[in-house]
């Protein structure tokens, strides 16, 4: 795939732009004196308000861009054929995935509960039956740290393994079918704390404003354009946060798919 050469140079070398504008606004700043605006609280509402919305607009170009370049690395790439390939091949026997996974996640939640019980030196098979039902009659009677524990492991719960998630888009080492966000996920979630840092900022940048002897429009392009770099700084932080995530927690995600994948071909290749 031919990638566009300025979008390639400009990722490449986001971070150096991002200083070198950081450092012109900073010098230029001492071209002016910070003073209260002045500003009625609706004025305040309305600049603050216009500059949330930049400043929201710019991080969600910068994650996009993010997510794309991670969509775009060979690793990414390699690793939804290798899960693509593993749909194929298991295409035979995907009657029988429903069972698969039900198994699955009965065995995970009976690992997990036998190692909560352990620490306490607990038997699973003195509470729970072989599909991991409570065995209330047979348990023995506990001493207040043993109860504890037992209302722990009792309490687990766990993502469920299912199809769609082995043969669709989308880890954490607590939880094995849980294979970590959705792009979509990833993104509105971003978003949300986007909005409250944003809010701060157009508040302060709404209240406070620039003064500059005989020249007001020259001060309020320089402080405007001290916002913006902000803007810009925090969006490449989220570009390359973003790419980040695609190389390691999303393809991670896929990786986990692909392995119960395997483990389930095997599994019914047997039968």
């Amino acid at each position: 795939m031919k990638k566009n050469s300025f979008t390639e140079m400009f990722y490449r070398n986001a971070g150096y732009f991002g200083v070198a504008l950081i450092s012109l606004v900073y010098v230029a700043s001492g071209l002016v004196s910070i003073s209260k605006t002045g500003k009625s609280l609706w004025e305040i509402l309305a600049t603050g308000t216009l500059s949330l919305i930049v400043g929201i607009m710019i991080n969600g170009i910068f994650r996009s861009i993010g997510i794309r370049r991670g969509d775009e690395d060979e690793r990414t790439q390699s690793t939804a054929a290798l899960h693509s390939r593993a749909v194929d091949e298991i295409t035979p026997y995907i009657d029988r995935l429903d069972s698969f996974c039900r198994e699955e996640n009965e065995r995970a939640l009976k690992d997990i509960r036998s190692r909560i019980l352990a620490r306490e030196g607990l038997k699973y098979t003195d509470f729970f039956d072989g599909e991991g039902a409570i065995l209330k009659d047979s348990s023995p009677p506990l001493e207040k740290q043993k109860r504890k524990v037992y209302y722990k492991a009792l309490r687990v719960k766990i993502k469920p393994l299912s199809p769609s998630h082995l043969t669709t888009d989308g880890s954490r080492a607590d939880n094995p079918f849980d294979f970590g966000k959705s792009k979509r996920e990833y993104t509105s979630g971003k978003g949300a704390g986007d909005i409250l840092i944003k809010l701060l900022m157009a508040v302060i940048f709404g209240y406070f404003g620039v003064t500059l002897t005989g020249y007001v429009d020259t001060a309020t392009i320089i402080w405007n354009s001290l916002q913006i770099v902000l803007y810009i700084t925090g969006g490449v932080i989220q570009m390359y946060s973003s790419y980040m995530w695609v190389l390691d927690d999303y393809r991670f995600g896929i990786i986990k798919k692909i392995d119960y994948l395997q483990k389930f071909k095997a599994y019914a290749s047997r039968e």
